[in-house]
């Protein structure tokens, strides 16, 4: 049995946490346990650089006082990697970060690609994450919903904007491939009709399929 821990990287709400406790354990395979932990304290929203620092400090706390028995790995649900080298350190524990999981696989499957993530300044930060892994040069552009955080969660609104930015990344900015900015946005109807047939990377259910594989090849020793 394989039992990853994930980490929410804000103290989210009832309905947000239900959310992440329903996806990940649906995605997962017949031998992974997975757990959900929602953060104690932490940011509301992750908005700023500031935002990302506290959610960090949140989750190195929080992540350092798991039991390393009840758990083989880390997952950190967010797009930014708050953390991971840190917790790492602390657990003795894989801890993983969906954009430097996803990252590589992006260069198997196309030349190029775009972010689409919430906000202007959420799009900064990424691009600038991605500058650091090594794979700017491979990002056409980034592209933002720039929608609050509340609109977000209502389909009508994301899925209308969403169609609009992934249109606009593929016939505009030439993007073969599209890294959703963020754990929390799921694949819908309207987003793969405007796709078509441009690969929509999804980074924490990637990086739990990349999880589950090290494990099954015996590659999640500490």
């Amino acid at each position: 049995m394989f039992r990853i821990a994930i980490l929410s990287p804000l103290k989210a709400t009832e309905d947000d946490l239900a959310r992440r406790q329903q996806r990940y354990p649906r995605q997962a395979g017949p031998e992974t346990v997975v757990t959900v932990h929602n953060l104690d304290g932490g940011p509301a929203a992750l908005n700023t650089s500031g935002d990302i620092l506290a959610s960090a400090a949140a989750i190195y706390a929080q992540g350092e006082a798991l039991d390393p028995a009840a758990a083989d790995a880390i997952l950190i649900d967010c797009v930014f990697d708050p953390a991971v080298a840190e917790l790492e350190e602390a657990t003795g524990l894989p801890v993983f970060g969906p954009t430097r999981a996803t990252l590589p696989l992006v260069e198997l499957l196309a030349p190029n690609f775009s972010v689409i993530a919430r906000s202007p300044r959420q799009c900064e930060l990424l691009e600038g994450l991605i500058h650091t892994y090594g794979y700017g040069d491979r990002l056409c552009s980034v592209r933002a919903l720039d929608i609050t955080y509340p609109e977000a969660r209502q389909p009508a609104i994301f899925n209308r904007v969403m169609a609009e930015r992934l249109r606009t990344a593929i016939q505009e900015d030439g993007a073969q491939a599209i890294f959703l900015g963020s754990t929390t946005m799921a694949i819908s109807d309207e987003m793969r009709a405007a796709a078509g047939t441009t690969p929509l990377l999804m980074p924490g259910m990637l990086t739990l399929g990349l999880m589950e594989t090290f494990w099954r090849a015996g590659l999640l020793a500490r």
